[in-house]
């Protein structure tokens, strides 16, 4: 089946990792693991993260029994939920117990049972399907919340360029750019040539400047359509 989602899977033990990358692989997912070096720190980990541009993260929470590193799952799941509030994340772990005791959402903690081995004897395939149909939908979820803002703020551009806006709506594009930034603190999901973070700044800081930025904009594109 062709590659149609990219999951993270952050556990220190790289079997663990060839195991579900093997399981997810017939349901259209690439299972992306980490590298995980002696010592290193939660922050080097986050930027391995943030750089394999993926659609869910799985959090193994026991990561410090390799004793490579010093933190667990929950460490990570904070980070996460810092920078990327909304983004699909789980705790993936074989003894719900030892999470429930750190990990504040309860609803994100899954057991590894949900993908049983297809070897055993008591296996369910429709099991393994609700678990991978519940990430599945996760994903499209937090994808539609993403795209329907860049598509707004592209709408509201073009409007702008056409005939202008009105205060509401110059209102609306810098709302929509500040959710975008909230969604995503790594990084501003915003249409390419469309709004940049120093321009943003300028935006926020009163209406007049908004409006003036909007109107270079369109003088500049005009100007690129000439040439």
């Amino acid at each position: 089946m062709a590659t149609k989602y990219k999951i993270g899977y952050i556990d220190e033990d790289d079997k663990q990792v060839k195991k579900y990358r093997k399981r997810f692989r017939d349901f259209g997912i690439e299972i992306i693991g980490y590298e995980f070096q002696q010592g290193m720190s939660i922050e080097d980990l986050m930027e391995q993260v943030y750089q394999s541009e993926i659609d869910l993260l799985m959090i193994d929470y026991k990561l410090d029994e390799s004793s490579k590193v010093s933190f667990n799952g929950e460490a990570v799941e904070r980070e996460i939920y810092d920078k990327k509030p909304l983004f699909p994340h789980i705790i993936f772990t074989n003894r719900r117990e030892d999470a429930e005791h750190f990990v504040d959402d309860w609803k994100i903690i899954f057991s590894k049972d949900e993908i049983p081995n297809k070897n055993d004897e008591d296996y369910n395939e429709d099991k393994t399907k609700h678990f991978i149909t519940s990430l599945i939908k996760s994903i499209e979820q937090y994808k539609k919340r993403i795209e329907s803002r860049k598509n707004k703020i592209s709408e509201l551009l073009l409007k702008g360029e056409k005939e202008g806006l009105d205060s509401s709506e110059q209102d609306t594009l810098i709302t929509l750019q500040r959710e975008l930034g909230i969604l995503d603190n790594t990084k501003k999901e915003v249409p390419e040539k469309e709004i940049s973070l120093d321009n943003l700044d300028d935006l926020e800081k009163t209406r007049k400047e908004a409006e003036e930025f909007l109107q270079s904009l369109i003088k500049k594109r005009k100007n690129d359509s000439k040439n």
